[in-house]
């Protein structure tokens, strides 16, 4: 008798070990990470002006502090960025001589060097200076320089001195040694003092003292009012 045969079992169909990618999704999420990538560099192109501003005040701030070596203070009104530049608005620095007379330095605008922190441009500037007796100087130019290391403010174009001892110089050019209170004027001079006029090609001016010294050709009008006034 012949046998029955079994009948054949099939095998369920065997899933692929590879999931289906569901590439909509990713899709999705791509546009979504390109989204907030923009949103970030937009982000990051208005901060990092502000933040790099930010800084380089700070550092300027922290290295013009007053320090026993200089004592030399600045206040400044605003800064802000001028050609990569940072400029302070109204500033203004404050110092004593090596006698301890003080002295003020005022301007419209200042430009620090990015190579040395401590030179200073200055425009519209105007320096004013007294001793411990009560005598004052003031002068005024177009533009100055100040070394706060050395303490040395020069000035160009435009200058106007004045004293309480009643001197009024007018000139171009303007070397004030700060800390000895000594000023130097290199190039030809006007202006008038207690006992008249007077002209030099250069001069040099004393604040401790109160001595003015006109040098090269020297030509002085003397009023007699004035010799009456202040007789010797």
């Amino acid at each position: 008798m012949a046998r029955a045969k079994a009948p054949r079992l099939t095998a369920p169909p065997v899933q692929s070990r590879r999931t289906q990618r569901d590439w909509t999704a990713r899709a999705r999420g791509t546009a979504l990470d390109a989204i907030r990538y923009s949103q970030f560099v937009a982000l990051m192109k208005r901060a990092l002006p502000i933040a790099t501003a930010a800084i380089l005040a700070a550092v300027v701030v922290y290295s013009l502090l007053p320090r026993a070596s200089d004592r030399i203070s600045i206040q400044a009104k605003t800064m802000r960025l001028i050609k990569n530049d940072l400029a302070m608005e109204k500033p203004k620095l404050t110092g004593t001589d090596d006698d301890g007379n003080p002295y003020v330095i005022t301007a419209e605008i200042a430009i620090q060097e990015p190579k040395n922190i401590h030179h200073v441009h200055l425009q519209k500037v105007e320096a004013d200076m007294t001793t411990k007796d009560g005598h004052w100087m003031n002068a005024t130019a177009e533009t100055g320089f100040f070394d706060m290391d050395k303490g040395l403010l020069n000035l160009v174009d435009g200058i106007a001195f004045y004293s309480d001892s009643g001197y009024e110089l007018h000139t171009s050019t303007l070397d004030v040694e700060m800390k000895k209170g000594l000023y130097h004027g290199r190039n030809p001079v006007t202006g008038h003092g207690p006992f008249g006029a007077m002209r030099g090609d250069r001069f040099e001016f004393d604040r401790l003292k109160q001595m003015l010294h006109l040098m090269g050709r020297v030509h002085t009008t003397i009023l007699p009012s004035a010799m009456r006034t202040h007789p010797k």
